[in-house]
């Protein structure tokens, strides 16, 4: 979200991304109409642009043609292009437009309709971990396995910014030892590269990190995100 509705905005990260070396950029889509309502309440208050929390998922949208546009240029730029759906809709587009997987959410481990529609496309699923107990986690990770779709978990704290005494990079071996025939992945929030590195030497092999042009920037995630030249220093580390 931290293009704040621009698409010229979400293509400017695309080149950032590409400068930076990383191997891929995922944005988010959200269709308002498809997963929320005008009712629907802020979690946290941050915009004093947007009335409510559904005219805030409402600028966040794209057309699909705009989404079509973006993912040729990150094609381009050689960049694989990913976005995380939020409703069986946005499901629906990103089919269309092409995605090569599916970066899951925290908030979808428990929502197995979703997850079925997902791994049904046997694309690789790549799903965050977040506010899971092992038994959730346990039941979602049975599923698109048995499905026959690749599958990566990534350890993740639902914190924004996450603490360093809170990402949890014990999990990555607990991942590993419980999933061993799964790629384990990190996605953090802490608006740092250090946890990165510390997966890595872990034996994480995925990694995802918010970015943004200046911590200075508007937006709800740019306090856990990295600047672009700091995702450039993560990559060469």
């Amino acid at each position: 979200k931290a293009h704040d509705g621009s698409l010229g905005m979400a293509h400017a990260f695309i080149d950032a991304a590409a400068r930076a070396k990383a191997d891929a950029i995922k944005l988010q889509t959200h269709i308002a109409s498809a997963e929320s309502t005008p009712s629907e309440t802020w979690r946290v208050k941050f915009s004093h642009q947007d009335a409510t929390r559904y005219d805030y998922w409402r600028r966040m949208e794209f057309t699909e043609e705009q989404w079509h546009g973006l993912k040729a240029h990150a094609d381009e730029k050689g960049l694989v292009f990913l976005s995380s759906p939020f409703s069986m809709a946005a499901v629906e587009l990103l089919e269309r437009v092409g995605v090569p997987a599916w970066k899951i959410g925290s908030g979808e481990v428990t929502n197995t309709p979703f997850l079925e529609r997902v791994a049904k496309t046997k694309k690789p699923v790549l799903l965050s971990s977040g506010m899971s107990s092992w038994a959730e986690l346990d039941a979602a990770v049975d599923m698109v396995t048995k499905s026959g779709a690749p599958l990566a978990v990534f350890q993740c704290t639902t914190s924004y910014p996450c603490p360093a005494e809170k990402v949890g990079l014990n999990v990555v071996g607990e991942l590993r030892a419980r999933y061993p025939s799964t790629p384990v992945g990190l996605s953090d929030h802490s608006a740092t590269i250090y946890p990165c590195l510390g997966a890595r030497a872990l034996g994480a092999t995925l990694f995802e990190v918010h970015v943004c042009f200046s911590k200075e920037q508007f937006g709800p995630d740019t306090k856990a995100s990295l600047t672009i030249d700091e995702l450039a220093q993560l990559v060469d580390g």
